[in-house]
């Protein structure tokens, strides 16, 4: 449960990966933290993983929703109370660490920011009127994907472990690559091309959806020129973009709206830290989610007083 004026010790804002390890740090070294978190579970994306997790050394799990559900366990044994799901963020004022949420202004010494990714979604003019049809996350609706004929587009290993998932289920998967290589890891690249129910589409983009009222083919374009293929059920898999716009106004940050930390995970503003899959230099790893959120403790301990 919040603290309307209340002044935290720490105040952090996302339940990923990143945002509970910094928790967990805070509340061993005895900092009154708080986490907050729009969804409903903690998590953040875990539970859109549908693959095993094999580059995380603290142990093997076989989905993200696995992971996810080890971290609340955790969670509700070392952070009881200083948990608040489903709150939303409505404004943010990093100078003077507070924010505006839809229970009351909160405030605090220090702010961690972990607000993660989402995922980049197909342009609205393709996928008008076939939304049912579309899915960005495919392991939460395995039943209703089986046997089905899928098209799934991009080329990376978020893409490629969505086509090794469906393949068990589906007979037919095709994956649609703009690039003229796959950006995926080399252990997957040998999965897939050994796969025989995967066939890789590279240098192709997709023009248009077809069917009444749902789905039946889409229309992709490549040096050949267009063709129409058959599908049923479209899996996009576009990459993702930084949850920053409520607060990157405030910071320093790249481009791409990544926010720029230094090695201690420290922002441009005095006393703001940021962590996991929004910051820059970064790296899209849970292990590295989980690596910065303790760092950023340790470093919010330095800004409140402690000897570390």
């Amino acid at each position: 449960m919040i603290q309307v004026d209340h002044i935290y010790d720490a105040i952090v804002v996302g339940a990923g990966p990143a945002g509970i390890s910094c928790s967990l740090e805070c509340i061993e070294n005895a900092l009154d933290v708080i986490v907050l978190d729009r969804a409903e579970r903690i998590g953040g994306q875990l539970s859109s993983i549908p693959g095993p997790l094999q580059n995380f050394s603290a142990g093997f799990y076989a989905t993200g929703v696995a992971l996810r559900d080890e971290m609340e366990k955790v969670a509700a044994l070392a952070l009881p109370q200083r948990i608040v799901t489903k709150l939303n963020v409505e404004s943010f004022n990093l100078s003077e660490k507070t924010l505006q949420t839809n229970q009351g202004t909160l405030k605090a010494r220090t702010i961690f920011l972990a607000t993660g990714y989402r995922v980049r979604e197909l342009d609205i003019s393709l996928s008008t009127g076939f939304e049912k049809d579309i899915y960005y996350h495919s392991g939460s609706f395995k039943k209703e994907l089986a046997n089905k004929k899928l098209i799934v587009i991009g080329g990376g290993d978020s893409a490629m472990f969505t086509a090794l998932d469906m393949a068990e289920i589906c007979p037919d998967i095709t994956v649609l690559v703009r690039g003229n290589t796959l950006k995926a890891r080399p252990d997957i690249m040998e999965r897939i091309e050994a796969h025989p129910r995967i066939t890789v589409l590279l240098n192709t983009s997709l023009k248009a959806l077809r069917g009444s009222p749902n789905l039946q083919s889409v229309v992709v374009a490549n040096e050949e020129g267009e063709r129409e293929l058959p599908c049923h059920e479209l899996i996009a898999k576009l990459g993702y973009a930084p949850n920053t716009e409520a607060f990157i106004d405030q910071l320093k940050s790249d481009a791409r709206g990544h926010v720029i930390v230094d090695q201690s995970f420290a922002t441009s503003i005095d006393g703001v830290f940021a962590g996991g899959d929004i910051v820059q230099p970064g790296y899209d790893r849970i292990s590295f989610a989980s690596g910065s959120g303790m760092m950023a403790a340790k470093s919010m301990r330095r800004v409140i007083g402690h000897n570390v």
